[in-house]
């Protein structure tokens, strides 16, 4: 059995990977505007192979200590405080903030183009939030249904979110689109978790580890799939990445550190990687890597002590989705209080 730490290294290793994504830019129009074709913008595309899918990956996990188990309106209001409210209010701030930042301040990319839709269709990556949403709401009705107790319905689950992911985008509102992407990630942490003698069966583990050498071999030979279209080719090299994470079983005390703010250092990051980048570049600084470490220090750290400080009011609480009462700011790490069922 896989401790703590180890899950929170991962959640730490999945934060880096997020801000630094944001700090590099999507694209050549944001973050550092770098070319497409730039060392760091390639390598940026291919960690998309890992980035979400993990954060997916853990919630599964997390959500597996503690699944539904009784009243479905109980869970559903939890889930709504805890991942809704944070992106009504959060992402609604965040929204307002990049209307009000011109585009030759060196914006983030993804503004809101229709305020009619507002989180109908969902703002930047507060997607995650919507979609992770849909995805409890589903599997409280699949436990409901005894749909998840036995590894063949499970597995029959997994290869109908398997076919969703690949075959069948739903749109883009309200998070269903993403709700596709991330399932079979999420399903394979709670079935980690749920049915651990599978996962550690070693014909599985073997393969893991070579179907996405062989993969990645054959992009690196010709071209690989494009990050925005999903396809079973990347399906696979991403279930794989997230199992062999996980059993590779690392930890490290900073990293686990640093995954205990997780859910915080998601809300707020690209408001100071944005911020470091755009007051730097103002200086006159240009290094990439000097740009790179300090966006990366500015997201994680402004993140985290914006948390803290939201932390010591009821308010400030409730804007981050935890309880009013101050027993919700105890010690319990962001993974478990993003993914409990409360």
């Amino acid at each position: 059995m896989h401790s703590r730490r180890q899950l929170d290294t991962l959640r730490g290793l999945a934060c880096l990977l997020l801000v630094s994504y944001h700090v590099i830019g999507a694209d050549s129009t944001s973050g550092l505007r770098l070319p497409d074709q730039h060392p760091a913008s390639e390598t940026n595309d291919l960690l998309a192979l890992i980035r979400m899918p993990l954060f997916s990956f853990l919630s599964g996990m997390v959500y597996a200590m503690r699944p539904m188990r009784g009243d479905l309106g109980r869970f559903a209001s939890g889930k709504a405080r805890r991942l809704l409210v944070p992106m009504l209010v959060v992402g609604t701030a965040f929204a307002l903030l990049q209307a009000a930042v011109t585009g030759n301040q060196g914006g983030t990319n993804g503004a809101v183009t229709d305020w009619h839709l507002l989180h109908i269709v969902p703002v930047a990556h507060y997607w995650f939030l919507e979609s992770l949403f849909v995805i409890f709401m589903l599997t409280a009705v699949l436990e409901r249904w005894r749909w998840l107790e036995t590894p063949e319905h499970f597995a029959a689950v997994g290869l109908a979110a398997a076919a969703l992911h690949v075959w069948g985008p739903l749109p883009v509102h309200f998070g269903l689109n993403g709700a596709t992407f991330l399932l079979p990630f999420f399903l394979l942490g709670v079935a980690a978790r749920r049915f651990p003698a599978l996962t550690t069966n070693p014909r599985l583990i073997v393969a893991v580890v070579m179907v996405p050498v062989v993969l990645l071999m054959s992009w690196a030979a010709s071209r690989p799939p494009p990050a925005d279209t999903p396809g079973i080719e990347r399906l696979v090299v991403s279930l794989c990445a997230c199992l062999l994470l996980w059993r590779l079983g690392m930890e490290s005390r900073w990293l686990a550190w640093i995954g205990t703010w997780s859910f915080g250092i998601y809300l707020f990051h690209p408001v100071f990687t944005a911020a470091c980048r755009i007051a730097m570049q103002r200086i006159g600084v240009g290094d990439l890597a000097a740009l790179l470490i300090a966006g990366l220090v500015a997201g994680l750290a402004g993140s985290i002590a914006l948390t803290a400080t939201l932390r010591r009011s009821a308010l400030g609480r409730r804007i981050i989705g935890e309880r009013a009462s101050a027993a919700s700011s105890s010690p319990l790490p962001d993974s478990a209080r993003a993914t409990a069922a409360d």
